[in-house]
Formats: structure tokens, C-alpha cells, sequence
């Protein structure tokens, strides 16, 4: 039976409504972070008290298992995650971290930002992202605010369904966190 973490629509939800794409970049390593929380809880959290009471510690956010790497290396050891998983997830600290040094300066028009994501193995398999600047140097006014609008929805809905993917990915059929 598979595992999804209680809040899935919810994390979804966030990236759907985020503003601007630092906030869109951020809300989907949010949901990242959450889900991969939510899946080493459900491997490691029995009833056992004892298990609880060692383990815990270990999962806190100042524990030595409380960064989102380190939680998804110990995954990938495992053999409960994938490379491209890991990988993605990879991915998402690095715009997450771009992101917050960026802050309202980031933009899905930014090569960069473009490049990473069309390394995620869940976009590549969905929709690599296209952008061309030369387009957008023969747009003005409202064809240009229409465009990059409509280009900026495009990459939010493609890291939607990235995420979902790489969630499901996560929570599918487990053993370990049965």
C-alpha cells in the first residue's frame, strides 16, 4: 500500500499559488523537504518506544539527519529512493539556495534558473522548459507582459507536476516504510 504524506495537496497547493519564481522555487523545495520528512518518519517511527526515543533526536531539524542532503543520502543508501531522486532533489537545494540569494531578482527567464531546471530527470521526462530571449526582444508592452506571463505559468505548472512526480516517486509501494 503506499505512503503519502498527509499534507501532499496542500504542499501542491502552495507551489500552485506561489508568487513570483523565488517563491515558487522555495514553496517546491518546502515540499520536497516535507515529503522527505514525511517518508524517513514512516521508516524509522515505530511504536516501540525505545526506537522513538533514539530515533527522534536523530530526525529533528538541528539533528545530524535534519538536512534535507543528508536525509536524502540516507535515503538513497537505503535503496528507497533512485539517483535521479536524488538528484532531483539535489537540483531543488540548488535553486532553493539560488533563490534565497537572489530573492525577488530570480526569474524563469533567467538561463541559469532554466538550466537547472531542465536537469530535473521529472521535467525532463514531462516537459523540458523552452525559453528563446530572442523572442522577447521583438515583443513590447502588453505582448511582452503577456508572453512572460504566460511563459512564467508555464514553468510553475511544469514544477507542479515535477514535484508531484518525484512525491509520488517517494510514497510509491516502500517496504521499509511500511
Amino acid at each position: 500500500m503506499p505512503i503519502h504524506p498527509t499534507n501532499e495537496s496542500e504542499l501542491l497547493e502552495a507551489i500552485s499559488e506561489a508568487e513570483g519564481a523565488a517563491g515558487v522555487l522555495l514553496a517546491a523545495y518546502d515540499a520536497l523537504d516535507d515529503s522527505v520528512d514525511a517518508l524517513l518518519h514512516n521508516i524509522f517511527h515505530k511504536d516501540d518506544y525505545a526506537v522513538k526515543f533514539i530515533v527522534e533526536p536523530l530526525l529533528t531539524n538541528d539533528g545530524p539527519l535534519g538536512e534535507i542532503m543528508v536525509r536524502a543520502k540516507l535515503l538513497l543508501g537505503l535503496g528507497v529512493i533512485s539517483k535521479e531522486i536524488y538528484d532531483d532533489i539535489e537540483i531543488f537545494v540548488t535553486l532553493r539556495e539560488w533563490a534565497k540569494v537572489q530573492g525577488e531578482d530570480v526569474s524563469f527567464t533567467d538561463e541559469n534558473v532554466l538550466f537547472e531546471l531542465n536537469r530535473v530527470n521529472a521535467i525532463v521526462k514531462i516537459m523540458p522548459i523552452d525559453f528563446d530571449a530572442d523572442t522577447i526582444s521583438s515583443l513590447s508592452g502588453p505582448m511582452l507582459k503577456m508572453f512572460l506571463g504566460r511563459h512564467n505559468q508555464k514553468v510553475q505548472s511544469t514544477i507542479v507536476l515535477a514535484i508531484t512526480e518525484i512525491v509520488n516517486q517517494l510514497f510509491k509501494d516502500n517496504p521499509l516504510a511500511s
